[in-house]
């Protein structure tokens, strides 16, 4: 049976979709309608680039007013989940619209240069996980749910490595990932989540620490084992807050700084 609402040009008749009783379920309004449009997303039925059905359609889908409704989009134009465009409508962030490409690349030169880094996948393999990882990424114990698959990930700016990163993500929510498929999916890891499995980043937590460079990451970054490096540690986290990806970078300090900016440009 076909969707009540599809893309663009495929809408139907609006078909109801209760919520469940907001009395009960304890949570308001436009919660719940945001937890039904994230499933919308998850389940595949609004893709990314895809535009939603228009508000009074959604309104009149889940029984709520528009200023419900609105509440709801809202939060997740907030997250980037979603877009607002004027005069033509609501849509399903792609992974290259949400993320300005310095997001999550702070290093910047001593001058004050910022230059664009050039990705390098050293390798990838599927494997046990540790017992560390298997916690941090919320893994069942079952014996068939501990399987990852370990990256190696490598950044240089003008021919010179500044970072290196270990990522592990679970093997059951990226079946069959390989390095054609990350080469070909997007020209960053989570565009790669996004496109080939439906998996949004909405959240990720970093924790940095000044470190001396252990001898592995000396021979990548051509340091001397012992410098000074930083170390930035972050968990990648999906809607309900479910643990995709862990990651742990070294970055060089020799020459660079790490730079970050907050907040509006000020009155």
């Amino acid at each position: 049976m076909p969707n009540d609402v599809g893309r663009v040009g495929q809408h139907r008749r609006p078909v109801a979709h209760p919520l469940p009783d907001p009395v009960a379920n304890g949570d308001p309004l436009y919660k719940q309608v945001r937890a039904a449009l994230v499933h919308g997303i998850e389940s595949g039925e609004w893709k990314p680039g895809d535009m939603l059905p228009n508000e009074r359609a959604l309104a009149g889908r889940y029984g709520v007013g528009i200023a419900t409704l609105r509440a709801a989009i809202g939060e997740l134009a907030a997250m980037k989940v979603l877009v607002r465009r004027q005069g033509k409508g609501t849509y399903v962030c792609r992974e290259d619209e949400r993320r300005n490409v310095y997001q999550y690349f702070h290093l910047v030169r001593d001058d004050g240069v910022r230059e664009l880094p050039i990705s390098t996948l050293l390798y990838i393999k599927r494997a046990r996980s540790d017992v560390a990882t298997a916690e941090a990424l919320g893994l069942p114990r079952s014996a068939a749910s501990q399987w990852i698959y370990r990256l190696r990930n490598l950044l240089t700016v003008e021919g010179l490595p500044v970072v290196v990163s270990d990522i592990a993500v679970p093997a059951k929510l990226f079946p069959e990932l390989t390095e054609e498929r990350i080469r070909a999916g997007g020209r960053t890891l989570y565009a790669v989540y996004q496109s080939l499995y439906g998996i949004n980043i909405v959240r990720t937590d970093e924790e940095i620490r000044a470190v001396r460079c252990d001898p592995a990451s000396a021979r990548l970054l051509q340091l001397r084992a012992g410098e000074p490096v930083l170390q930035v540690r972050r968990l990648a986290q999906t809607f309900r807050q479910v643990p995709v990806e862990v990651r742990t970078s070294i970055m060089r300090t020799t020459d660079y700084h790490f730079a970050l900016s907050q907040g509006g440009t000020g009155a």
